[in-house]
């Protein structure tokens, strides 16, 4: 058995111990994840805003976004409520554990993967045997900072676990951008442009790609990175994010918001 086996083998049972020591909590309330944890990873008492954020069906439309170079775009969530308030958390408020959580919600509603057992557990993918469902799995890089401390890495990662898929770090950014938050969608579209680039020396030839962000709001920012990766020569490029920046559906409003667009709670 080779190195990369035996670590693979052993890391379930290294992350079931870790749980026992110091256990998983709800991404979204922070309490403690039980035995009886929805899908061992959020608690009861989230489960029903959980349930009410899901992006059913987690194709993105393009009448929300601008894509470009992308096959498809997906996401697990509406960027509202407690999943905004979680990443939010994840981001800048110190607590990047949630992202492990995040993450397993994301797997199982997204790409079919049966819950772990318990919390702390992994996810099962139960895809088809032997036939991985990408070459690689690549997250956005950040504008600044390092890339296995952002929450799109940590994303990737335990994606990669999951799906037995390796993590690349090929992009980078390639000049200095301005926070796309403080931008109009036609000021963010110019703010990428020509934005992200391949590292020198990687080969991408033949690869199909899943592009992984946190939030995608535009869709400018994958777009960017996924013309960056084809150009490299990458065949294909899909997204993912953990959360849409949407209008929720009216079927998604709480009684309390009626016709008006969602007040979100306050960011911490």
């Amino acid at each position: 058995m080779t190195a990369p086996e035996l670590r693979a083998r052993l890391a379930p049972a290294g992350e079931r111990l870790a749980a026992w020591l110091y256990p998983r909590r709800c991404p979204f309330c922070d309490a403690l994840l039980g035995p009886g944890a929805p899908f061992a990873a959020c608690c009861p008492a989230c489960a029903q805003e959980e349930r009410r954020l899901r992006h059913d069906p987690p194709r993105l439309p393009q009448s929300e976004h601008s894509f470009s170079a992308l096959g498809t775009a997906a996401g697990a969530y509406y960027y509202a409520g407690a999943v905004r308030h979680a990443i939010l958390l994840c981001k800048g408020h110190g607590r990047p554990w949630y992202a492990r959580e995040l993450a397993d919600l994301a797997l199982i509603h997204v790409f079919g993967a049966a819950p772990a057992k318990a919390p702390g557990g992994r996810p099962v993918w139960q895809g088809p045997a032997g036939l991985a469902p990408y070459s690689a799995i690549v997250p956005v890089p950040p504008r600044r900072g390092k890339d296995r401390t952002a929450l799109p890495h940590l994303i990737a990662k335990r994606l990669g676990q999951v799906l037995g898929v390796p993590v690349l770090a090929p992009l980078r950014v390639a000049r200095e951008l301005k926070p796309q938050k403080t931008l109009t969608r036609e000021e963010r579209l110019r703010n990428v442009r020509g934005a992200y680039a391949v590292r020198p020396g990687t080969d991408l030839g033949g690869k199909r790609l899943l592009l992984v962000d946190d939030v995608i709001t535009t869709g400018a920012t994958v777009s960017a990175c996924a013309l960056a990766l084809l150009e490299a020569g990458a065949v294909e490029v899909a997204a993912f994010c953990l959360a849409a920046d949407e209008e929720l559906p009216k079927e998604k409003r709480t009684p309390a918001q009626g016709g008006q667009k969602p007040q979100e709670r306050q960011d911490p």
